[in-house]
């Protein structure tokens, strides 16, 4: 049964994937903030909502949704670390970021290996990699095609020079090139 279905009347759920999606999603923000004393805490206020669960189950939920909590901030932080490296250029930034996450999926494929493959969605997985395999080539590409522009921009404003124009022309019309084609 999915999170937030509907129970056999009468019976309180569990589980907490049994849970009442508006109670869940309680739970999560008590465990995320912090508002709570204790496991056994949540387990009374869940079970004054007509849910009894373990409190082992509440520890073990909020150890999960802990280590979540924290893999996401890890990730703002790496994320906030390769702008601020990349003086805010785009496209470096867009670049390291799909490296960091094609690392961080190579990794998860290591520690698959010898688990339980049933209890991981392996064609999102592949989606993933595909899609940042996707968005890798489109960079590639449009990098490669923005190099061809700026190459011409730049022998254009040579032929021009060749012909007689004047520094300050040929600069002018250098910016106004690379305004267009970047």
């Amino acid at each position: 049964m999915e999170a937030g279905r509907r129970r056999p009347r009468g019976r309180p759920p569990h589980t907490i994937g049994h849970l009442p999606t508006e109670i869940r999603k309680e739970l999560d923000e008590r465990i995320a903030k912090h508002e709570f004393g204790n496991y056994r805490e949540l387990k009374r206020w869940l079970a004054s909502n007509d849910c009894q669960i373990a409190t082992v189950a509440v520890r073990h939920h909020a150890l999960k949704l802990d280590d979540k909590i924290e893999a996401v901030r890890r990730a703002t932080e790496q994320a906030q670390a390769v702008v601020e490296a990349n003086g805010g250029d785009e496209a470096d930034i867009n670049h390291t970021l799909m490296r960091l996450v094609q690392e961080h999926l190579f990794t998860l494929l290591v520690e698959l290996k010898g688990a339980d493959l049933s209890e991981v969605n392996l064609a999102a997985l592949a989606r993933t990699v595909a899609t940042l395999a996707r968005a890798s080539i489109a960079q590639q590409k449009f990098a490669a095609e923005m190099r061809t522009h700026i190459l011409a921009a730049q022998r254009t404003v040579v032929e021009a020079e060749a012909r007689g124009l004047t520094e300050a022309g040929a600069e002018q019309i250098k910016r106004i090139l690379m305004q267009i084609t970047i």
